[in-house]
């Protein structure tokens, strides 16, 4: 057979240990057969609470990424609502502030650039399409006039004249379109591959004309020569031009950006200027510091006078008087009566306060025993001056009421395999009465069932004997009220 005993509910450093009746063995059995000494109380009518058993933190961050001008205040200090507790380096803040204005800029010019390029190549497309569809329908013209000259010429060496001229200039253009290439390098110019190129054009230069001298003194009566050297040189030039046009057609398609891309610059343009936006908005909080929202104390302090911090960099934590809390743990027993909005009541430094439970978490975490525990929270509703944070406090949390019910005292009710029961005299004899229970306190526990107000329980034995059913048992409280009245 167990007995329930009290157990008081206490909080250390914000940690509460919930009151849970537990059965106990009680002493060592009496074999004798001489009554044994009891004590007992009658069931009576009453109000019963159940009830279990705290503090507010604020971070402050860097607004902006810049320099520390000042720390006005300690770990410990205590703070009202808008005092200066950081302050940054205006000459910093201007710096960073201008240079996010450039980087915002820059964004803006690169758009307004990679428009203006793709504007540029797109005429320049346009362009080159037009004058390759002009300069194939010359060349066309072109070569059919030579074929019709040629055919009209029958003599060879007239035509061969036509050929060195016609090979000759074209040698005469190559040569100078590498002597320009040479005055005008780029990065992926290669020197050497232009001077071999030359070398080679300038040779056969050479033995054209060498082959032309032969013939210069040559003349058909007619003269088409002449006018069949003139048409290969203008289709030489129209050649070249249908060349330069096709390569800038390719370079035009190459340089322009497509939609997507053209659009996703924008869209990058505009974030740099939400970027820039946001910016100057934490540059201007950073000219104001770091002001005290509420009364509070400062609990941890890492902001050193002239660091350079980034933005997010943790400066100090201010806990509230307004905002204060206690945290504890939970088992998953307490769970079964826990409850958001409870009402507790808190002792801090002997002195109380009235709160409620504000949080109960929804996720156990394992203590040091490795058991899983729920953290929960009450929140202080009239906080003052007198609450140190830190500390440790005292609390008890009404988790169930009832305030006209059967009560007996906690040391009465006891347990055993069929349930909970008291023991009753009838006759001098124990004899076990079951009962049903409610809600308890450290001191009393409900019964719903089993037992009426005209009942008198037995609440313990003297020298912690333990009890059994049929023992013979003496009611000292009735003893001790006889000897009180006898000896007034």
């Amino acid at each position: 057979m167990k007995k329930r005993k009290k157990k008081i509910i206490k909080i250390v450093a914000g940690i509460v240990v919930v009151a849970i009746i537990a059965g106990v063995v009680i002493g060592s059995q009496n074999q004798g057969t001489a009554a044994i000494p009891v004590y007992t109380q009658q069931a009576f009518r009453g109000a019963i609470s159940s009830e279990l058993d705290t503090s507010g933190t604020v971070t402050y961050f860097a607004p902006a990424g810049t320099k520390i001008a000042g720390v006005q205040v300690e770990a410990g200090d205590v703070v009202k609502s808008g005092d200066m507790m950081v302050c940054f380096d205006e000459a910093a803040l201007a710096y960073a502030q201008r240079q996010s204005d450039l980087e915002q800029k820059i964004s803006a010019t690169d758009y307004t650039a990679a428009v203006q390029t793709n504007q540029e190549q797109q005429a320049k497309l346009a362009q080159a399409q037009t004058d390759i569809a002009t300069l194939e329908i010359q060349k066309d013209n072109y070569e059919r006039y030579i074929e019709d000259l040629t055919n009209g010429i029958t003599d060879v060496t007239a035509l061969r004249k036509a050929d060195l001229y016609a090979d000759i200039y074209s040698a005469e253009k190559a040569i100078n379109n590498y002597d320009l290439a040479m005055q005008t390098p780029t990065e992926d110019t290669n020197m050497d591959e232009l001077l071999r190129k030359k070398t080679e054009k300038t040779n056969e230069l050479n033995k054209l004309q060498n082959e032309l001298s032969m013939l210069s003194d040559y003349k058909t009566s007619y003269g088409w020569e002449d006018l069949l050297t003139q048409a290969k040189k203008d289709l030489a030039d129209v050649e070249t031009k249908l060349q330069e046009a096709k390569a800038d057609k390719s370079s035009a398609e190459a340089s322009i950006v497509n939609d997507n891309k053209l659009a996703s610059s924008q869209l990058s343009q505009e974030k740099a200027k939400l970027t820039t936006q946001d910016a100057q908005t934490k540059y201007q909080e950073a000219l104001n510091g770091i002001v005290a929202d509420f009364d509070g104390v400062v609990t941890e302090l890492t902001a050193v006078d002239g660091a350079t911090v980034q933005e997010g960099t943790q400066l100090l934590v201010l806990e509230s008087y307004d905002e204060v809390c206690v945290e504890f743990q939970a088992s998953k027993y307490d769970l079964e009566n826990l409850a958001v909005g409870q009402k507790a009541v808190i002792d801090i430094s002997g002195k109380k306060y009235e709160g409620s439970v504000s949080r109960i978490n929804k996720m156990a975490s394992p203590n040091s025993s490795g058991v899983p525990m729920v953290a929960a929270r009450v929140h202080i509703d009239n906080p003052d001056e007198n609450v140190y944070l830190g500390i440790e406090a005292r609390l008890q949390i009404t988790t169930a009421q009832n305030d006209d019910t059967l009560l007996v005292p906690v040391e009465a009710v006891n347990i055993d395999n069929d349930g909970n029961f008291c023991y009753l005299i009838e006759n001098g004899v124990l004899v076990k009465r079951y009962i049903t229970t409610g809600i308890s306190s450290s001191d009393y526990i409900e019964i719903t069932d089993g037992l009426s107000e005209q009942d008198t329980v037995v609440t313990s034995a003297m020298m912690d004997t333990e009890l059994t059913e049929g023992m013979e048992v003496t009611d000292m409280s009735q003893t001790e009220e006889a000897t009180t009245v006898s000896a007034e």
